[in-house]
């Protein structure tokens, strides 16, 4: 799956290979692209092309995967073990076998990581993570639609489970696995959210006699999907 595009952080792992010496005109030509165009790229006034950003990795020597995404692509980290370098600061994140619903829950059906992704610990760091707490989990459903797509790839940070007014969290409730926006009432309850509020999900709110249903998996600090349709325009 491919996930959208953050080119803010893609001009970031691209100048991590400009040298302290080198001028901006210099970086574009090792790039095998013109100044203009570069500068372009920066202030986000035009859009990298597949076979634009390849050319740019095959000038730089760089994994393609790590220069759009931040992690590494698994070609390049089963060279490294077999070949056996390792790859700094690279952390491998458990990947669920658990697709936590965006509706009304779904039944857990595997509790242990049925495969591992790399990514860069910078990366973790950079939106919020702590790295050795983080792990992925795959959403379905829309009812925290556009904000988390069906299919999307989600990180959440199991370390962040004191949950903040506003902020989205994987819960697990009874054997439900559920990804919902955490919203505290003047009541005191906490509210279970859907940003989809179009579609007509209904709030599961929380007291303190409804305490041991709920479980804090973690915070979701990263959605990760395919780019969105573009909307009609009337």
């Amino acid at each position: 799956m491919s996930l959208e595009f953050d080119y803010p952080n893609v001009i970031e792992r691209i100048l991590t290979f400009k040298k302290d010496d080198e001028t901006e005109g210099q970086f574009a030509t090792r790039l095998g692209i013109s100044a203009n165009t570069w500068t372009a790229y920066k202030q986000a006034k035009r859009s990298f092309g597949l076979h634009e950003i390849a050319k740019i990795c095959d000038e730089l020597g760089a994994d393609v995967h790590w220069v759009l995404f931040g992690h590494y692509s698994t070609q390049v980290i089963d060279k490294a073990i077999n070949s056996g370098l390792i790859i700094a600061d690279l952390v491998m994140l458990p990947m669920y076998d658990v697709q936590a619903s965006l509706g009304n829950g779904l039944i857990p059906v595997e509790s242990l990581p049925s495969s591992e992704v790399g990514f860069q610990r910078q990366f973790l760091y950079n939106i919020g993570g702590s790295p050795d707490h983080c792990y992925l989990l795959e959403a379905r459903g829309d009812s925290m639609w556009p904000t988390i797509p069906d299919g999307a790839i989600l990180i959440a940070d199991r370390s962040q489970t004191e949950v903040d007014d506003g902020r989205i969290y994987h819960f697990n409730v009874n054997d439900r696995v559920v990804v919902k926006r955490a919203r505290w009432r003047m009541d005191g309850r906490l509210y279970l959210t859907s940003d989809n509020v179009a579609a007509g999900y209904q709030d599961e709110s929380f007291a303190v006699d409804r305490v041991d249903d709920l479980v804090v998996g973690g915070r979701i600090i990263f959605v990760g999907h395919a780019p969105l349709p573009m909307m009609s325009r009337l």
